[in-house]
């Protein structure tokens, strides 16, 4: 699916409606956006992932901050 839209003057861009639903995207959900070298731009369904080795499995969070169980672990060891 393609489509063309203009960015509105904030710098802002809509996502067609069809789009999103394709996608499963609803009203106030997180996106990952990034950029490749060649300029091309990436949105993404937001994955949370362990904030010091990059895993998606066996999470946690303590407050603001996410981490896989793994590195949890590696960390109570090294405050023990």
């Amino acid at each position: 699916m393609k489509t063309s839209r203009k960015l509105m003057q904030n710098g802002g861009i809509t996502i067609p409606k069809d789009m999103r639903l394709k996608l499963g995207w609803k009203r106030g959900m997180s996106l990952d956006i990034s950029t490749m070298p060649d300029g091309t731009l990436i949105i993404r369904k937001h994955i949370d992932l362990c904030r010091f080795c990059g895993s998606a499995q066996n999470l946690c969070r303590y407050k603001d901050l996410i981490m896989c169980h793994s590195c949890a672990d590696t960390m109570k060891g090294a405050l023990s």
